[in-house]
């Protein structure tokens, strides 16, 4: 990695953005993410007793995924003005690492909790090796999250992060207490997914600057930057259970309706109908025995998925307003077209 450096000049505010520094941080970006990759890959121990643990979790992380959360550690570390890549470059991509396994265990825990069959287009540990198995390999997941942060030896971003795991479950407690509750309201589905999925990306944008000596002011921005970025991404996650199909999802669509989670598409159906008794009935009856096509049918009718598109734009804009503190930069621009691409994927 020390073979890479951006120069002063194109890090100082204002400074004019040319192809050559786009080009230099889309170089840099993607050295990084190979960094990272390696560091996931390098990260289990060979001792005999964990081999097969390491081999379940190498199972997941060999499934690839969107590396979001990776690439938003990584990007926000960019746009930071004065950011030293020869000082902080090496602790940045252990965050980004570590980031990615607390995502990943979460989802094999998720997968347990969903008895979901794939993830990715593949089949989940819990299919292959029973959910006593996913359970360990998730929770060992948690221990080498941990084990990468070792190396920037920053508390506030291990405090950060452990408050961010306590919030995930009770994003997940949330999501367990309001199972089939038709009355939900919008605010506590916000609350919802924002425990859920938000605070992990209010972490991955946020810890960068708590690095990065002196960039401690930009903490609140990338936070409210990550956090509608979360939101925003969780919305479309929930549209896309309704408005695309298992291959391209690369998991059973319709499992939210068949695990009784309440999402958007269907409270935006709800209050559509909420002057035709007949059917909000028949919605409802629907609902109850998570007949998908009649709930795909209610959601198109009312036009539910275009209120939920709406919603998801505005957090996409807010987070881009929370960006406007920083100077303009490659990585500034980067950012806004990850918080387009999250909001207007078809997967």
């Amino acid at each position: 990695m020390a073979s890479h450096s951006i120069s002063p000049s194109a890090l100082e505010p204002n400074a004019p953005l040319t192809s050559a520094a786009a080009s230099t941080t889309a170089t840099l970006l993607t050295s990084s993410m190979s960094k990272v990759e390696q560091l996931l890959m390098e990260t289990y121990t060979q001792h005999s007793l964990e081999t097969q643990v390491n081999a379940l979790c190498m199972h997941v992380i060999e499934a690839g995924g969107k590396r979001m959360r990776p690439r938003l550690v990584l990007l926000s570390a960019l746009a930071l003005p004065h950011f030293d890549v020869a000082q902080d470059l090496d602790n940045i991509c252990h965050i980004a690492a570590a980031i990615e396994l607390l995502h990943t265990a979460t989802l094999v825990h998720d997968d347990v909790i969903d008895k979901a069959p794939l993830r990715r287009g593949k089949p989940t540990l819990n299919e292959t090796a029973g959910n006593h198995a996913a359970v360990l390999a998730g929770d060992y997941l948690f221990t080498r999250c941990f084990n990468l942060l070792q190396r920037p030896r920053n508390f506030d971003v291990i405090e950060e992060l452990n408050r961010t795991l306590s919030q995930l479950v009770v994003g997940e407690l949330y999501q367990l207490e309001h199972e089939g509750d038709v009355n939900l309201s919008l605010d506590v589905y916000y609350e919802t997914i924002y425990h859920k999925t938000g605070v992990l990306f209010e972490l991955a944008a946020s810890a960068p600057a708590l690095i990065v000596e002196g960039m401690e002011q930009y903490q609140a921005p990338l936070k409210e930057f990550g956090r509608q970025l979360g939101i925003s991404f969780q919305i479309k996650d929930d549209m896309l259970d309704y408005s695309a199909d298992s291959s391209t999802l690369g998991k059973d669509a319709g499992t939210d309706l068949n695990d009784q989670r309440i999402t958007l598409p269907v409270l935006m159906a709800l209050k559509a109908y909420e002057r035709d008794a007949h059917k909000q009935e028949q919605l409802l009856a629907a609902i109850k025995t998570a007949d998908l096509e009649a709930v795909r049918a209610a959601i198109a009718e009312t036009h539910a998925l275009e209120q939920c598109e709406r919603q998801a734009q505005q957090a996409c804009a807010a987070a881009i307003s929370a960006l406007e503190v920083f100077p303009p930069s490659a990585a500034k621009d980067e950012l806004i077209a990850l918080c387009h691409k999250a909001v207007n994927r078809s997967h």
